[in-house]
């Protein structure tokens, strides 16, 4: 398995880098120094050489920034601490030194957001009223907020060229040499040619397009990364596209001849330096006839402080267009991208069959199994299938209260055994060639559980169903709010919630948080497209988790797809849109309580689990997986 912190390759002390930090503060004047989360393309997941705030300071979710102030440059010291929301508080309780640092719960009443505390700690500085950061690691939101809040209140906002954390980190990890590889046509279904000239289209006149989304680039390009970002199948590059060619801002030690040849099919596509970017940026004006002319920035969501402060100051703030114009497009997969994903996820649904039975075998047997191992396993049994290219995120392999910390996983380190009469949480993902997965699943291996937690589960299953079997008109704005209530209602009636989104979009072999499809209060909003549309596949998980307790989450892959006209017509005679279910893996039968549930759940349910059942049992026994095909048969048994 891929190595994905910094905890085993660090021993310096939290104490040691602080001080040494404060002191490089102290050499520029600086009172306040922020270290975000992201790497210059803002990406959720970073390669270890980008994880600067996990470095400083050893808290390892993959959200969140951190924020040191030099309050007497004496003594060199001040506070510290660390913002981040609700899925991260317990993780970041266990993982932060609290002698040295404490927690900003983003989302708790009257807690400050982390710009405010910023900023009332420059003012109040004994030291000096400066914040600062690296601005290619800064949001372009958080960029334009401090700067806008600098011109009315009593500090500076000042950027450094270098980042401070690169300073003092003696053995930081380099980026990767290893190759890219071109995604084949029979995976991508639509050439570069054809993508390209989609991409123009949508630039509606604008001259030059930017893109700083690994992701993005990856698919405009056809082409995957193999360890430049852990967990991703990305690359680290820029593009600038114009109506006559396309620039690839790469390290050219990763372009191979095939590579090579395979860019060459596509006119005026030309490769440069990864290091040429910023300065060919910088020099954008001088290449424009026509001073008016539009450019298109990432949206502001994705697009970093730098990139616009690296534009010539002469060009005009009017003439700059946020808008991530791919993101859009390849949210919408192809035939071939969806026939594919449908195959990557049945591949990798019998990965879960086989290592749930396995799982149960040893507890059986009474053989200690820790939640280390059983991340392995899973990991190992799928390296043993066709196309596997590495895991989509951290296995989530939680035994009882580890459940509750939502982004929990285990390290060799630090790994709980697990309990044979506990509650046992898996949420695992996966890239194939074909496709992107993310499933979860909760397991009891008690044979008696609780009524209470029959209860929990049930009521999480009978949300999961509700967004599963929605229906709902194309073209609206709100779908990702309206199916957010879906899948909390049965919580809600029980004054039970969780502190986390409801689903985001998958990748075609691509990132498995796929923006901007997505289920949450906060999806969709009045200035934005519709972007439920048919060919969109995301994911369905609620939850319900009892701090220091125990965690319930039912999570699988859901397809956009447009349901048949005898369903009926939206009142513009349009068809309405549903969800094909993509994932083939058992519900937990021990934990449902079937007095809860309707007819109509139960039917689909029962449905379901006889459809799992013919799907997978040939296989198993063609296998010689007698174990599984045992487990599997005792699970899909009709309620």
């Amino acid at each position: 398995m891929p190595q994905d912190s910094l905890t085993r390759v660090n021993d310096k002390s939290s104490a040691q880098k602080l001080t040494q930090l404060r002191s490089l503060m102290k050499k520029h004047g600086i009172g306040v120094y922020l270290v975000p989360s992201e790497d210059e393309h803002l990406c959720e997941y970073t390669g270890l050489g980008e994880r600067r705030r996990e470095y400083i300071s050893g808290f390892t979710g993959s959200a969140g920034i951190a924020i040191i102030t030099l309050d007497d440059d004496d003594s060199l010291t001040g506070k510290a601490v660390v913002s981040t929301d609700g899925r991260y508080w317990l993780q970041a309780e266990k993982e932060l030194d609290p002698k040295y640092w404490g927690i900003l719960k983003q989302g708790q009443a009257g807690v400050p957001s982390w710009t405010h505390w910023a900023v009332t700690h420059a003012i109040n500085s004994a030291w000096v009223p400066v914040i600062s950061c690296d601005p290619k690691v800064l949001t372009l939101s958080s960029g334009e907020f401090l700067e806008k809040t600098s011109r009315i209140m009593p500090f500076k906002f000042e950027l450094l060229g270098d980042n401070l954390i690169d300073e003092i980190w003696p053995d930081k990890p380099e980026r990767s040499k290893t190759p890219v590889f071109v995604y084949d046509i029979q995976y991508a279904g639509e050439t570069v040619v054809d993508k390209l000239a989609r991409v123009r289209v949508c630039m509606s006149g604008a001259s030059h397009l930017v893109i700083s989304d690994l992701d993005e680039i990856a698919w405009l390009f056809n082409l995957r990364g193999v360890d430049d970002v852990v967990y991703n199948v990305s690359f680290f590059a820029y593009t600038i596209v114009t109506i006559d060619d396309a620039v690839l801002y790469i390290d050219q030690a990763k372009i191979s001849d095939t590579v090579r040849a395979h860019l060459d099919k596509t006119p005026n596509v030309v490769i440069k330096e990864y290091t040429q970017f910023y300065p060919d940026l910088g020099h954008l004006r001088s290449s424009l006839s026509n001073p008016d002319t539009e450019i298109i920035l990432p949206a502001k969501t994705s697009c970093n402080y730098a990139l616009v402060q690296t534009l010539p100051t002469s060009y005009a703030r009017q003439s700059i267009r946020f808008q991530s114009i791919i993101s859009l497009l390849k949210m919408v997969k192809n035939e071939t991208e969806l026939l594919n994903t449908r195959f990557a996820q049945l591949k990798d649904s019998l990965v879960f069959i086989i290592h749930a039975a396995w799982i149960e075998r040893q507890l059986y047997k009474r053989r200690p199994l820790t939640e280390w191992q059983v991340a392995q396993k899973i990991y190992q049994i799928r390296s043993s299938m066709p196309n596997f290219r590495g895991l989509s995120y951290a296995t989530i392999a939680s035994n009882n209260a580890n459940a509750a910390i939502i982004h929990y996983a285990p390290t060799p380190e630090k790994s709980d055994v697990v309990d044979p009469k506990g509650i046992f949480l898996l949420d695992s993902g996966a890239h194939y060639l074909e496709g992107t997965t993310d499933i979860t699943r909760t397991y009891c291996f008690n044979r008696h559980p609780s009524s209470q937690y029959r209860t929990y589960y049930t009521l999480v299953l009978q949300g999961h169903l509700s967004v599963a079997n929605a229906k709902f008109p194309p073209n609206s704005r709100e779908t990702g709010t309206i199916l957010d209530g879906y899948a909390r209602k049965f919580l809600w009636e029980h004054g039970l919630d969780f502190n986390h989104g409801v689903g985001h979009g998958v990748g075609a072999c691509g990132n498995v948080h796929e923006g901007p499809l997505g289920i949450s209060s906060t999806a969709g909003g009045p200035s934005e497209e519709p972007l439920f549309k048919p060919g969109g596949v995301l994911t369905d998980e609620p939850g319900y988790y009892i701090d220091g307790e125990v965690g319930f989450r039912v999570e699988s892959g859901l397809e956009i797809i447009e349901c048949d006209s005898k369903f009926g017509k939206t009142r513009k005679g349009e068809n309405y849109l549903g969800f094909g279910y993509l994932t083939k893996v058992p519900f937990c039968r021990r934990l449902i309580d079937k007095s809860m549930l309707s007819k109509s759940e139960v039917d689909w349910i029962n449905r379901y689990h006889a459809d799992i059942w013919h799907q997978f049992a040939p296989k198993l026994k063609k296998m010689g997986e007698k174990g599984a095909l045992h487990w599997l048969r005792r699970e899909t048994r009709s309620l």
